[in-house]
């Protein structure tokens, strides 16, 4: 089985049902993760054993069997219950340890109930977490909760004894199934129901309805409420591998095309790129530079004609979250842009430009008596234009999900204050998808008005910062100008699927997370710098990620936890490249 697609918390998981079954070829369907993202020790251990006495067949089949059925998790969880109770029976006698490590799976399971919030106790499934506690009740030796007597018939009748043999526990799970929650043995997938709200609605209806980060190598495109879930994942769900054969090469190139819109780069111009940029730690990874634009010689297809609408309905939700912020948005623009103002009038230094008046200019003189031209004297130009640029590159990973208008916002007022004040500005975001980083072009330096685009921004995929930041730095080629400024919106936290292929130092792959893709990341904004790139970052995330905001961005950082201190912090980080620029 090829694990490298899988995170680090996800290996330790697989590697946990290995050792149970002692099968390495076994590709699990679950794997059993707790609230905090970490593996469920004794669990992935269930899942391993039920591999080990039933085989692999039996449980797919079995599982399949509700599988799209609009209560698919709630049967789920249940049958977990019962396969679990038949497998440590028929395993305690060889591995008395199973003892210990249930009674501590147990307790955690309450313990987890002091640290959810009222909104994940809301999330919870009543029935399911019932017979879940009836069931670690019954481990620790305590007194069982309080169940109607439906419950408690079909709490017993999932305690299957590890005497029964696999067809028998799956016929007694559909027999529960199909006595208590009337399970015909044939999935129902629920009928969605449509509503349409207005603008005045949106933002609210999304706070209040559940919503769920899903980050995979396929494209979605949504909002995030918390990240993490407990319970049995489908690992199915999982990333797969980066390691994809060369057919699947054309189809992953076309599945970009189709998400983001065409290449602003011909193929011979990108794959000369990609020689120059996908080396080193991004060996294997590919580029793709759009403007979002669709290709007139493909066809859409429905998932991505479905992505397009989500896309302008994240759009919709960018806007109207401004409007309704617009006082604290306006002031914001308003106060970062007179202090971008105010620091390039003292460290600018004025154009001089022919006039008719003001100091004589010695080399024109002889056009007057020459040409007719009077304009022989220097005046100074207070209108002067900006010898540099700027560049705002928005992180539009995954992990920005559950903050997507506040980083449209942020954007909107860094590049619409920047504009204002006569600088030439871009702003782009970038992600990652199937070994594809993707920079997307929202708006580019010549158009005028053209920061009402950056409401268009939305999230979804991986990133991998290092190779973002190469990316950027071929962008800086059509600036106009020589002096250039980078600045990221980023939570400083690069994560791709995308190992890092093995070297001659480094014999083995790594994953690109963590401390390696922050020190990655690192090297690619001293690169920058070195070559004369200013570069900065506003950072806007957990504040666990802080101190690899400081490694990667050093003093050129601008952290931020709300948006009422964008103006100030982002204005002083702004005032200080300008001064920088302008030495």
């Amino acid at each position: 089985m090829e694990t490298s697609g899988y995170s680090a918390r996800q290996r330790r998981a697989i590697n946990q049902v290995w050792t149970a079954c002692g099968d390495y070829k076994f590709e699990p369907q679950f794997l059993a993760m707790q609230s905090d993202g970490q593996p469920d020790l004794y669990m992935n251990c269930v899942i391993g054993l039920v591999h080990k006495w039933f085989g692999d067949e039996l449980p797919k089949q079995l599982f399949a069997a509700w599988a799209g059925d609009a209560r698919q998790a709630v049967y789920d969880d249940l049958a977990w219950l019962a396969l679990e109770n038949a497998v440590y029976e028929k395993e305690l006698s060889k591995r008395p340890a199973l003892a210990a490590l249930r009674q501590a799976h147990a307790s955690a399971f309450f313990e987890s109930e002091y640290q959810l919030s009222r909104q994940e106790w809301m999330e919870k499934n009543q029935l399911v977490y019932a017979i879940q506690s009836a069931r670690w009740k019954t481990v620790l030796g305590q007194r069982l909760p309080v169940l109607t007597p439906w419950e408690k018939g079909l709490s017993e009748a999932l305690a299957c004894p590890g005497i029964m043999s696999g067809e028998e526990v799956a016929a007694a799970i559909r027999a529960a199934f199909q006595k208590y929650l009337r399970f015909d043995g044939t999935a129902h997938a629920k009928t969605p129901l449509t509503l349409h709200f207005g603008e005045r609605w949106a933002p609210l209806l999304t706070k209040l309805f559940t919503t769920e980060m899903v980050r995979t190598d396929d494209l979605a495109i949504g909002r995030s409420a918390a990240v993490g879930e407990n319970g049995m994942v489908r690992a199915s769900n999982a990333l797969r591998s980066h390691l994809r054969s060369n057919e699947r090469e054309t189809e992953d190139r076309d599945y970009v095309e189709r998400c983001f819109g065409r290449s602003l780069y011909a193929p011979k111009e990108l794959a000369l790129m990609e020689q120059r940029d996908c080396t080193g730690n991004h060996l294997g990874c590919h580029l793709w530079f759009t403007r979002g634009e669709p290709s007139p010689d493909k066809p859409v297809s429905a998932d991505a004609q479905r992505l397009f609408q989500q896309a302008e309905e994240q759009a919709k939700r960018n806007r109207a979250a401004y409007v309704k912020n617009s006082d604290l948005y306006q002031s914001a623009l308003l106060r970062l842009t007179e202090q971008i103002r105010n620091c390039m009038l003292i460290h600018q230094q004025p154009d001089a430009v022919s006039a008719r008046q003001g100091h004589l200019d010695s080399r024109r003189v002889w056009r007057l008596p020459v040409l007719g031209d009077d304009k022989v004297f220097l005046r100074s130009d207070e209108e002067s234009t900006p010898g540099f640029t700027v560049d705002l590159l928005l992180d539009g990973s995954a992990s920005r999900l559950h903050c997507q208008e506040t980083i449209a916002a942020q954007g909107y007022i860094l590049a619409k204050s920047l504009a204002d004040c006569g600088i030439p500005v871009r702003v782009s975001s970038f992600c990652s998808l199937r070994g594809y980083t993707v920079l997307r072009v929202l708006k580019d330096f010549g158009e005028k008005n053209g920061e009402r685009k950056i409401f268009d921004y939305f999230a979804a995929g991986w990133n991998r910062d290092g190779l973002a930041l190469r990316m950027a730095a071929e962008l800086l080629n059509t600036a106009p100008a020589d002096k250039h400024l980078l600045i990221l919106l980023t939570d400083a936290s690069p994560d791709d699927s995308h190992k890092i292929l093995p070297t001659g130092k480094v014999p083995l792959s790594r994953d690109y997370d963590g401390q390696v893709g922050v020190e990655d990341t690192a090297d690619e904004v001293r690169a920058l710098r070195r070559k004369g790139i200013r570069v900065a970052a506003v950072f806007m995330g957990e504040n666990a990620n802080v101190p690899n905001a400081r490694a990667i961005y050093g003093q050129d950082l601008a952290p931020i936890r709300r948006m009422d201190q964008l103006s100030a912090a982002a204005g002083r980080l702004i005032q200080t490249e300008i001064r920088e620029l302008s030495g």
